[in-house]
């Protein structure tokens, strides 16, 4: 088995140039409360300035610029002019994270995170598979790990192995390698990592006290991994316990750690948090924006699209305002989805200023649509689902739809469902009904038209209404419907009639039996 690690060096940084894509580039220094330790006495301050926000990660051309981690931001600002500083919040750190596990889901149906349990800055997955699509060999393989994990705004290391020690391991020094399989190879292209690197794999943090393996090494005239290599891994064991035996082991290429994989998530998240309250809407669409990008950036490595939206609001000062976006089709348009959001929160605004955006995303396989040789192309059902919503936004959701027969004797009764579409659904001509008569259709007036009737004895003579006046040549009727007598207030009672007037419409009309008014309904058509 030939396993791939891929590793995010200085996340917390990666984390906020994905929020802040403009800031790429120049000289950039992330912030953290508790960054660095202060070295003078303690005293009456002291927890001020264990409160008091240092520099924790620096892009590169800070770093050339003389800013280095610990410093505190005046200081930092001090040495560079034109430095940003920036936080980096959980929400970014997780973000991060989630977006290199769709890295490598796009590469494997399976993968495994490494980190502290909260936040991973490394995936492993197994490339076996991959040979037949990246015949170039397992260069070309890391090569295109590295491309899909900078579309999610993410520069990475990647290193093929046989086990997840030796890739671990490989990408603490390298930006690419390839650890060959066999022990021997493996001990040779491993031997020039530093000892520091090694017992941090190993033991974590080597600047930690309890971290004592790289200072051992550096007694014993230790420098890389091939001088640890030398020495007999049942002595190092016996002088520095199982982590040096461990540390003997990896640099030797030897590795036992088990490869458990996992599957993916059902949702994807994306999160920002705010230094200050939004109350306007085109501030919040700014946010909004980033967000899908980003969203729909990961969804597109993996071959996916958006079908379902969540929006998790945190408002000010407390309170969550939680909706979800209906779409009518998966869709990879960032226009569309934002519309969208837009024209919810705009028909049903927050209660409160906004503080933070919590975008929850549910992933799913585009369907192509099986064009018509005969008939022209429908709407894109994604720009469908944003023309639904702009009517929904002007007259209500609940007067927008397809209509439906409901469960009545009641003529002009008319129900409403949400409009879907189907992707295989296709276009058919009207039929003829049974029998080979035409079908006849009434356009009906909602609500109808209140109208002044002469009667005789046969019936219905004449009639007036704001706009139709007329003689009836020919009518048919009553037919008499009521019901619904056991609902309170929706009761029916009437007989209706259909006349041939003399302007050469068929109309449809009815009379309350409850208040005696005459109602137009209609016409045929």
């Amino acid at each position: 088995m030939r396993i791939a690690c891929v590793f995010v060096p200085q996340l917390a940084l990666q984390a906020v140039l994905r929020r802040t894509p403009d800031a790429r580039g120049g000289p950039v220094a992330v912030l953290e409360a508790g960054g660095g330790g202060d070295t003078g006495p303690s005293n009456g301050s002291g927890k001020a300035r264990a409160k008091r926000a240092r520099v924790t990660e620096v892009s590169t051309e800070a770093r050339r610029e003389g800013v280095r981690a610990g410093m505190t931001g005046a200081q930092a600002s001090a040495v560079c002019a034109g430095l940003r500083l920036l936080t980096v919040t959980a929400a970014d750190r997780e973000a991060a994270s989630a977006a290199l596990a769709d890295v490598g889901f796009a590469f494997a149906p399976r993968i495994e995170r490494g980190g502290n349990g909260i936040v991973f800055e490394r995936i492993f997955f197994d490339i076996e598979d991959l040979a037949r699509l990246y015949p170039a060999g397992e260069t070309a393989i890391a090569q295109a790990v590295q491309a899909a994990a900078a579309r999610v705004g993410l520069g990475v290391r990647v290193a093929i192995a046989a086990s997840k020690g030796l890739a671990r391991l490989a990408t603490r020094a390298h930006e690419l390698a390839l650890v060959p399989t066999a022990a021997v190879p493996a001990r040779e292209a491993l031997a020039s990592i530093p000892v520091e690197l090694l017992a941090e794999e190993v033991q974590g943090n080597p600047a930690l006290p309890h971290a004592h393996l790289a200072t051992a090494f550096r007694r014993w005239g230790l420098r890389t991994a091939g001088d640890v290599a030398a020495l007999p891994v049942d002595a190092v064991g016996l002088r520095l316990g199982p982590a040096g035996a461990r540390a003997c082991r990896l640099a030797r290429g030897l590795d036992d750690e088990a490869f458990v994989p996992q599957l993916p998530a059902d949702a994807l998240e994306e999160a920002i948090e705010l230094d200050y309250p939004v109350a306007e809407l085109e501030p919040l669409s700014f946010l909004l924006r980033g967000l899908i990008d980003r969203a729909l950036a990961r969804l597109r490595g993996r071959s996916l699209a958006c079908a379902g939206l969540t929006l998790r609001l945190a408002l000010d000062p407390r309170g969550v305002d939680v909706r979800s976006v209906p779409i009518a089709a998966p869709t990879s348009d960032a226009a569309t989805l934002l519309q969208l959001a837009r024209l919810d929160l705009a028909r049903r605004p927050p209660a409160a200023p906004i503080v933070g955006v919590h975008l929850l995303a549910l992933p799913a396989r585009a369907r192509a649509t099986q064009l018509d040789i005969l008939r022209p192309a429908g709407p894109a059902p994604d720009r469908l689902a944003a023309t639904i919503a702009r009517l929904a936004a002007l007259v209500g959701p609940d007067n927008v739809g397809a209509p439906a027969a409901e469960e009545t004797w009641r003529e002009e009764a008319i129900a409403v469902t949400p409009f879907e579409v189907r992707p295989d659904a296709r276009g058919e001509p009207l039929r003829d009904a049974p029998g080979g008569d035409p079908r006849l259709t009434i356009r009906r007036r909602r609500p109808p038209e209140e109208i002044e009737m002469l009667l005789d004895r046969e019936g219905p003579t004449a009639f007036r209404g704001r706009e139709t006046t007329a003689r009836v040549l020919i009518a048919a009727g009553p037919y008499r419907l009521s019901g619904e007598w056991w609902r309170e207030g929706e009761s029916f009672q009437g007989e209706y009639w259909d006349m041939h007037a003399s302007d050469g419409a068929v109309y449809r009309v009815h009379q309350d039996r409850r208040d005696g008014r005459w109602y137009l309904d209609g016409y045929y058509d």
